[in-house]
C-alpha cells in the first residue's frame, strides 16, 4: 500500500527548500525570494526522494499524498521551462492532493535540493524522475501533467515513457504541440489559454489529428478565457511574477478543466 512507502508528515505547503519561480518561455522580471512566495496551505503525507539522472547527477523530489485516504492514483508533473524547483508547482499539488491524488514533483538540476547546474540534460532528468515516481507498485493509475516545454519533452520521449510505464491519461497544459500530438498514444486532454497565437493548431486541429490516429482514445481541448500562457488569471490585469501571491491566481476554470479531465480518464476502462 502507498501508506507503507510514505512516511506520514502533515504539512501545510511549508516545504523547506529554496523556491523557484514560475515562468513560461521567457523569464519574467524579478525573482521571488523564500520569504516572498506565499504557498497554498494544504495537508499531505510527504516523502522526500533522491534519485540519479543519466549522468549520475543527484536530483531531489517529493511525493505528496492525501492524509485521510489511501491514494493509488499518481499525478506526475513535468515542468515548464526555466530553472524552477518543485515549489513552482506547489499550487497544483495544493489542489490535486485534496482532490484525492498523490503528486510527484521535483527540483530541476541546480535548483532546490538537486545537484548539478541548470541548463543541461532536462529531458534525461524528466525520464529519471518518471522512472522513480512510478516505481511504487501501490499506484494503480498514473496521469502525466506536462506544461508548455514539458509537453514537448513528453512527445520527444513518448516511446521511453511507455516503456517505463504507459500512463492512463495525459494532460497537456499550455501545449504548443500541433501535429506532433499524434505520437501520444493515450487518452489526452489539452488545456490552453485563449491568448495563444496558434490556437486552432494546438487545440481543435490537434484534437482532430489525435482522434483520427487513435479513435479508441478520448481527446479534448479546453480553452481558458482571460488567461496568459501558463493559465493564470489575467482578468484583473497582467501577472506580476514578483508578487508573493502569484500562486493564488491559477485560473479557476483551468483547475476545473484539469480535475474534470483526470476524472474522465479514471472512469474510462483501460
Amino acid at each position: 500500500m502507498l501508506s507503507s512507502i510514505l512516511r506520514e508528515r502533515s504539512c501545510y505547503g511549508l516545504i523547506v527548500l529554496v523556491v523557484g519561480w514560475l515562468c513560461a518561455c521567457a523569464a519574467p522580471v524579478g525573482t521571488p525570494t523564500r520569504a516572498d512566495l506565499r504557498l497554498i496551505p494544504f495537508e499531505s503525507v510527504t516523502q522526500e526522494i533522491v534519485f540519479a539522472s543519466t549522468d549520475g547527477t543527484r536530483l531531489a523530489g517529493q511525493f505528496d499524498a492525501p492524509p485521510t485516504l489511501t491514494s493509488t492514483i499518481l499525478a506526475f508533473i513535468i515542468h515548464h521551462s526555466g530553472a524552477v524547483d518543485r515549489d513552482a508547482y506547489q499550487y497544483l499539488a495544493a489542489r490535486l492532493v485534496p482532490a484525492g491524488y498523490t503528486t510527484f514533483r521535483f527540483d530541476k538540476r541546480g535548483t532546490g535540493a538537486s545537484g548539478g547546474k541548470y541548463g543541461c540534460c532536462e529531458d534525461d532528468d524528466v525520464l529519471a524522475a518518471y522512472r522513480v515516481a512510478v516505481s511504487p507498485r501501490a499506484f494503480t493509475r498514473v496521469v502525466i501533467i506536462a506544461q508548455s516545454i514539458g509537453a514537448e519533452i513528453l512527445a520527444r520521449h513518448w516511446d521511453t515513457v511507455t516503456q517505463i510505464r504507459p500512463p492512463d491519461g495525459v494532460v497537456l497544459l499550455s501545449s504548443r504541440l500541433d501535429q506532433q500530438i499524434v505520437v501520444i498514444d493515450a487518452p489526452l486532454a489539452i488545456i490552453v489559454s485563449d491568448s495563444e497565437p496558434a490556437l486552432d493548431a494546438i487545440c481543435a486541429n490537434a484534437v482532430a489529428a489525435h482522434r483520427a490516429r487513435y479513435p479508441a482514445h478520448a481527446a479534448s481541448c479546453d480553452v481558458i478565457p482571460q488567461s496568459e500562457h501558463t493559465l493564470f488569471d489575467v482578468s484583473a490585469g497582467p501577472m506580476d511574477w514578483t508578487a508573493p501571491t502569484w500562486s493564488l491566481r491559477f485560473h479557476p476554470a483551468a483547475w476545473q478543466a484539469l480535475h474534470a479531465r483526470i476524472q474522465d480518464f479514471l472512469t474510462r476502462r483501460r
